[in-house]
C-alpha cells in the first residue's frame, strides 16, 4: 500500500478530495453536477496535456492561454463567413505556428523561454484583441459544433472523452516512440542528449508545437462551449493554471521528470477545486491563493531534493 501512495500520490490526493468536498457539499455527487467538473477540467487539462510537453522537455510556455483567446476569435469569426472548418483549420494551424515560432526563438537564439513566452503571449493577445475590436464574436456555428461541449457518449461528456483520448495518444508519444523518449533526456540533462546525438532543438521545437495545438484546440472547445469568442478575458490566468495541473501531478519544473497521467488528476483536482468553491459559497480568489500555493510547494520540493542530492555529492566525494 505504502509502495502505491509512493508511485501515485496525486491519485490518492485526487480521492482524498473527492471525499472531502462530497462530504462538505451534499450537491457535489449529483451526476450533473459531476458532469460539469470534467467538462471544466477538460478544458484546462489539454492546455495542462501541452504544459506538461514543454516542462518535461526542460521549457516553460506562459502564452497558452492568449493562444486560447486568439483560436476562438478565429473560429467564430471566420465561421461568419466561411465554412466553420476553415476557421477550425485555420486557429489550430496559428497554434502550431504560435508554439514553432516560441520554440526557434529559444533553440535558435538561446532566448530564455520565460521572455519569449511572455513576449508572445503579450502579441498574441493583441492580435486576437484586434482582430475582434476586443468585443464577443458571436459567429455562425453548425449545431455539430455544439456537441463538442454539451454531447455525451456512454454517459461521459464528449470533452472529457476527448480529452482522456488525447492523454492515451500521449502516454503512447512519451514513452513508446523515440521522440517521447528524447523528450525526457533533453529534459533531464540537455547537455547529454546533445552529446548522444540527440536533436535538441527539434525536440524542443516540437513540445511548443504540441503546446500550441493543444491550447488551440481548447479554444475550439471553449467556442462550442460558450457559442461564441472573445479576446480579452479569455484564457487570462491559464498559463498558471496550467502549470499549477501540471506540477500538482509530479512534473517537474527543472524538465525530465512527469506524467501524463499526473497531469490529468492535477487538472481534475483544479476543476475540482473551483466546483466546490462555487457551490460552498467561497469567493473565488481564494482559489488562485491555493493554486499559488501549490506552485510554492511543488518549487520548494524540487529545490529541497537537489539540495539533499547536492549535499549526497559532497559528503560521499
Amino acid at each position: 500500500m505504502m509502495n502505491l501512495v509512493r508511485s501515485y500520490p496525486y491519485v490518492w490526493v485526487l480521492l482524498v478530495l473527492t471525499l472531502v468536498f462530497g462530504l462538505m457539499s451534499p450537491t457535489f455527487f449529483e451526476p450533473g453536477n459531476l458532469g460539469n467538473i470534467l467538462k471544466q477540467s477538460s478544458l484546462l487539462g489539454f492546455v495542462a496535456l501541452g504544459m506538461c510537453f514543454v516542462l518535461i522537455g526542460g521549457g516553460l510556455d506562459l502564452s497558452v492561454g492568449s493562444v486560447v483567446a486568439l483560436s476562438s476569435v478565429l473560429i467564430a469569426g471566420l465561421s461568419a463567413t466561411l465554412p466553420p472548418i476553415v476557421g477550425i483549420h485555420v486557429a489550430l494551424g496559428a497554434g502550431i505556428l504560435i508554439g514553432i515560432i516560441n520554440g526557434v526563438l529559444i533553440t535558435t537564439f538561446r532566448f530564455q523561454p520565460i521572455i519569449v513566452t511572455i513576449s508572445t503571449m503579450a502579441i498574441v493577445r493583441g492580435i486576437a484583441m484586434a482582430y475582434s475590436d476586443s468585443r464577443p464574436i458571436f459567429g455562425t456555428l453548425p449545431e455539430e459544433l455544439f456537441l463538442l461541449a454539451d454531447g455525451t457518449l456512454l454517459g461521459l461528456p464528449v470533452p472529457a472523452i476527448l480529452f482522456f483520448l488525447a492523454c492515451a495518444i500521449s502516454v503512447f508519444f512519451l514513452h513508446y516512440t523515440a521522440l517521447g523518449r528524447q523528450i525526457y533526456q533533453v529534459g533531464g540533462n540537455e547537455e547529454a542528449a546533445r552529446l548522444a546525438g540527440i536533436n535538441v532543438a527539434r525536440v524542443k521545437i516540437v513540445t511548443y508545437a504540441i503546446s500550441g495545438f493543444l491550447s488551440s484546440f481548447a479554444g475550439l472547445m471553449l467556442v462550442a462551449r460558450m457559442q461564441s469568442g472573445e479576446a480579452v478575458r479569455t484564457g487570462v490566468g491559464w498559463e498558471l493554471d496550467a502549470i499549477a495541473a501540471a506540477a500538482i501531478g509530479g512534473v517537474s519544473l527543472m524538465g525530465g521528470i512527469g506524467t501524463v497521467s499526473g497531469t490529468l488528476c492535477g487538472a481534475l483536482m483544479i476543476g475540482m477545486m473551483a466546483n466546490a468553491f462555487n457551490l460552498l459559497g467561497i469567493n473565488p480568489y481564494w482559489q488562485r491563493i491555493v493554486i499559488g500555493i501549490v506552485l510554492a510547494v511543488a518549487v520548494a520540493s524540487y529545490s529541497s531534493n537537489s539540495v539533499r542530492q547536492l549535499f549526497k555529492r559532497f559528503r560521499f566525494t
